[in-house]
């Protein structure tokens, strides 16, 4: 059986017995809440307690390693402080459930009463604006290029000591107050530190994150008056992100952006705030391609500035980009269907002859995968389809939408992979 994990958050006080994992807030889990109140002059009790289970979650996320195959999921026990105890313990289930189908970890979440003042009853500003979540890659730089000259749009950014990232979203602000896009940004520090037996960045995958990115915009939405977010607006190939192969089903495939969490976490938000949040991703049926078109027309230099992958942090050199991931492989695709591509990747596998590569290697292991998608979506028709990923049933993804959006990311890849001797081998 999958170990259990049992974590205690903690404000300073007394360590109860029996958990195998404390942690203390603003030791080593950084929430924001002071970034909050100097942002916004000051912070409710309700707006600290959500800020406080976002950031310990992200925390637990990022700081337990999953295992090997059979044990990459994970079981985790938390107990968490909160002053509006009444008003979130009912709303545990939903909380469980969203972080079920992001990480496909179990989770088992109890609070304890913090001492504090309850919030009382809110009244913000009602306006016609939107909040954009702002993660410094393509698909959030098209929405604010695409979004930002028609209406009142705030971009919420989360950081943590990853600098690329960091410096990545303030360039992209630069070029878009640069282009007549003059938006205003906040970005939020929530991170965390070692502590005893917590390696605090030890996991990669960091599937929760967007959970956390969802609460810092809900919260940001409600102090300006905007009652529709614009999730991180993801393109439809990875948010609905179906698995490319068997071998990537359940937790092997992230679900940050799926229609699902954004149903469950729109119910959460509403609940939590008692405001009619609206969640929306206004990319979910477009291919990447597509969602980049009013970049490459309208500002086609933040296009390289941009970073869309997995492992920046760990990079070396001038590369921004490993070039051997699927997000990598995405991303170059959708520009080179438009263009010339000029990101810094630091391995062209695209140049190289993929056949010859072993097994083993990741960028081959992942090229094969993605090429033997394509071409299941090029011939496949759609019932045959369905049959083969059955996450196409979900009651919140348009079938029909999703396969035909599928069916051209297909198109474009197989074109632009084609292009590519060693690539086209394998096509075959």
């Amino acid at each position: 059986m999958t170990p259990l994990h049992r974590i205690y958050i903690g404000d300073g006080g007394i360590r109860p017995v029996g958990f195998d994992f404390y942690l203390n807030l603003e030791e080593h889990i950084y929430t924001a809440r002071e970034q909050f109140r100097e942002t916004f002059g000051t912070l409710n009790s309700l707006e600290s307690d959500l800020l406080q289970i976002g950031s310990a979650i992200f925390a637990i996320d990022r700081g337990i390693a999953r295992g090997e195959r059979e044990d990459f999921a994970r079981r985790f026990e938390v107990s968490l402080p909160v002053v509006n105890v009444a008003k979130l313990q009912p709303l545990l289930p939903t909380i469980e459930k969203v972080l079920r189908t992001l990480s496909d970890d179990s989770w088992r979440l109890s609070l304890r009463q913090q001492v504090g003042m309850p919030e009382e009853t809110e009244h913000f500003a009602n306006s016609e604006g939107r909040t954009l979540l702002f993660s410094g890659g393509l698909d959030s730089l098209a929405a604010a290029v695409e979004f930002g000259g028609s209406s009142d749009l705030h971009l919420v950014s989360h950081v943590t000591r990853n600098q690329e990232t960091r410096n990545t979203q303030k360039k992209l602000v630069g070029l878009l107050k640069t282009a007549g896009f003059d938006l205003p940004h906040h970005q939020f520090f929530v991170s965390s530190k070692d502590a005893q037996n917590f390696d605090h960045d030890v996991e990669g995958s960091q599937r929760t994150r967007s959970f956390l990115f969802l609460i810092l915009g809900a919260l940001v939405a409600r102090r300006c008056g905007h009652h529709q977010l614009l999730m991180m607006a993801e393109n439809g190939q990875l948010a609905i992100h179906l698995p490319l192969s068997q071998a990537r089903i359940g937790a092997f495939s992230t679900h940050t952006a799926h229609p699902d969490v954004l149903v469950t976490m729109q119910q959460f938000l509403q609940e939590a705030l008692c405001m009619p949040f609206k969640i929306i991703n206004p990319y979910v049926y477009r291919t990447k391609g597509e969602v980049i078109s009013v970049v490459w027309t309208k500002l086609q230099n933040a296009i390289f500035v941009s970073n869309s992958c997995w492992k920046n942090a760990r990079l070396t050199g001038n590369a921004n980009h490993c070039g051997e991931c699927i997000p990598c492989y995405v991303r170059r695709i959708a520009i080179e269907t438009h263009g010339t591509d000029q990101t810094a990747y630091a391995r062209n596998i695209f140049a190289e002859d993929i056949a010859s590569l072993p097994a083993t290697d990741e960028g081959r292991r992942n090229m094969v995968d993605l090429c033997e998608f394509s071409l299941l979506f090029q011939q496949q028709p759609e019932i045959e389809l369905m049959s083969e990923w059955p996450e196409l049933y979900s009651r919140n993804i348009e079938a029909a939408q999703a396969i035909q959006m599928y069916k051209r990311a297909a198109e474009q890849t197989l074109t632009v992979l084609s292009r590519y001797r060693g690539v086209a081998s394998i096509l075959q």
